[in-house]
């Protein structure tokens, strides 16, 4: 048996416990590996269908985030619109065969900056997503592209069957605009100085649809992985206004839009917490 001397030498030592919240990217990276690990071991687990807040469990606990400061610049933000589809054959051969047709097609558009207080953690990405029925029957929004500038980004989002591509992109309250590397346009999101009164056909719940998105998970693709969140959302700005869509024409997906596409929408910034986040297997 060890002595007390000898167990202090390992049980004193100021271990490195959390990196919650990195200071540098080499942390970020760090911290993003065992998130993955984490991920995988819970896709591979056939007995494990659901993964509640990355493996971490219930909170158990209640957050009111509308008594959370935040400060003037403190928020995600970014332009998001949804529209009609006009070519229905097109947004059929979009869908993996792992969905349905939805009773309601629909294209959300949406290009955020995720502001974060910590500067290391902070990234910019887009999502174009098709809503879409899963093979239980739920109505969901598949994620068909995620425009992203980080490598890192890029790389979890593969992990985990986000179709993710490297891009340059510019977030502001006005406009956002999403170029290949090459520099030929992608889409741009532009808010016009045309308001509207009517309900905008957004997504139910959190902002974008974050709260409901599913994909194929790439490692075995008859599996669905949907994500959700039961969190909060707390609004800080919103501007609702027409937006004009311009998307490049080689885009796969620029079909689903007339010329000169112009729909309502919004910018928004706001913030989020309370609840859980769940990855639910659906096969």
């Amino acid at each position: 048996m060890l002595d007390k001397v000898a167990s202090s030498i390992v049980t004193d030592f100021p271990w490195q416990a959390s990196v919650g919240d990195p200071e540098t990217k080499e942390q970020h990276a760090y911290a993003s590996g065992i998130l993955i690990q984490r991920l995988r071991t819970f896709f591979n687990d056939d007995s494990h269908t659901e993964l509640i807040n990355w493996g971490a469990g219930p909170t158990n606990r209640s957050v009111d985030i509308s008594k959370i400061k935040v400060g003037q610049d403190t928020g995600t933000f970014g332009v998001f619109v949804t529209v009609v589809p006009e070519d229905l054959d097109l947004y059929r051969a979009l869908l993996p065969i792992n969905f349905t047709m939805p009773e309601r097609p629909l294209l959300s558009l949406v290009n955020l900056d995720y502001n974060q207080p910590n500067p290391i953690t902070r990234y910019r990405e887009g999502m174009v997503m098709l809503s879409a029925t899963g093979a239980d029957g739920t109505p969901t929004w598949y994620v068909h592209s995620m425009p992203v500038e980080s490598w890192l980004m890029l790389m979890m989002g593969h992990d985990w069957g986000f179709r993710k591509s490297l891009f340059d992109m510019t977030i502001s309250r006005e406009a956002t605009t999403v170029k290949e590397r090459s520099g030929e346009l992608y889409m741009s999101l532009e808010l016009t100085k045309e308001s509207w009164t009517d309900d905008a056909i957004v997504p139910d719940g959190r902002t974008g649809g974050i709260n409901n998105m599913s994909v194929v998970y790439p490692r075995n693709p008859e599996m669905v992985l949907r994500f959700a969140s039961n969190g909060q959302t707390r609004v800080l700005e919103d501007e609702k206004s027409m937006v004009r869509i311009t998307v490049g024409e080689h885009v796969d997906w620029a079909g689903l839009l007339p010329d000169d596409a112009v729909a309502p929408g919004f910018y928004q910034r706001f913030i989020s917490g309370g609840g859980d986040a769940s990855i639910t297997k659906v096969s």
